[in-house]
């Protein structure tokens, strides 16, 4: 069989679309607990936990966290002290939309990155 016909089978299956969940419909409790960015352990110490009330901890951040009107917004404390000018880390917010994959998982969109986090085991 020449190559070429089992590239075109190859690309002719239909891929399932992931189901995104609509925004309207999200309950501010799925964001409660530990989440890690989709490339690394839920052993890491930079996992974000975000506590029911609102409170944000991770291993050099510690602020708040609201789901606001289809949108996370993260209002933080850098912990960390700059490694090349020794300067203390300052305070920042992060807002932005929301892609729920599923119970497990979301996108959270800071233009221009996409932050993938997956939920960590408690």
């Amino acid at each position: 069989m020449d190559w070429r016909y089992f590239l075109f089978a190859v690309l002719a299956v239909p891929i399932a679309p992931v189901a995104v969940q609509d925004v309207s419909e999200i309950d501010p409790g799925y964001f409660e607990g530990r989440w890690a960015l989709l490339d690394e352990s839920c052993e890491a110490p930079t996992n974000w936990t975000m506590i029911g009330g609102g409170n944000f901890v991770s291993e050099d951040l510690v602020g708040t966290w609201i789901w606001l009107d289809g949108k996370l917004v993260l209002s933080l404390d850098d912990l960390a002290i700059d490694e090349e000018t020794g300067e203390a880390g300052g305070r920042f917010r992060m807002d932005g939309p929301v892609s729920v994959v599923d119970s497990n998982r979301f996108d959270f969109t800071i233009e221009p990155d996409i932050y993938q986090l997956k939920r960590c085991p408690e």
